[in-house]
């Protein structure tokens, strides 16, 4: 009976631990580089800062964590993702960002929702930093 469980409880951590999350919100090829010393993206140099970029879905939102660690996320709802006003904006405190379609917010440190009636979490996009760009993809 301890094998059994034993079994059952490694096979759910692996299957929880996967890297790939099911999103409602479409999956379309990015792969954007950003010169973090261009002056255009001055914003992403202070942590907390945001960008809006073209790409993805609906677009592309990056936030600057902390240190070196950037988060991108897509700007499509994931509640109804077909709906033409289902986009995410940046609040004016920019902490959190906002569907003006179904009122669901999202944190911008996780892309997790914080208010419904969205249950799932923004499409997150993998970022990594390469010399002094900032490198978005999935």
């Amino acid at each position: 009976m301890r094998l059994k469980y034993l079994a059952v409880v490694l096979a759910w951590q692996f299957f929880a631990c996967t890297d790939t999350i099911d999103s409602p919100i479409p999956n379309i090829p990015v792969n954007v580089q950003i010169d973090l010393q261009n002056p255009r993206y001055l914003s992403l140099q202070t942590i907390g800062g945001v960008l809006i970029l073209e790409g993805g879905y609906r677009g592309i939102i990056v936030y600057h964590k902390n240190n070196n660690e950037y988060a991108a996320y897509d700007r499509a709802c994931a509640y109804q993702t077909t709906d033409t006003c289902a986009y995410v904006k940046i609040d004016s405190a920019m902490s959190s960002v906002g569907c003006k379609c179904c009122t669901s917010r999202y944190q911008l440190y996780d892309g997790v929702p914080i208010k419904g009636p969205a249950n799932s979490g923004l499409r997150t996009y993998q970022t990594s930093i390469s010399n002094d760009y900032l490198l978005i993809y999935n």
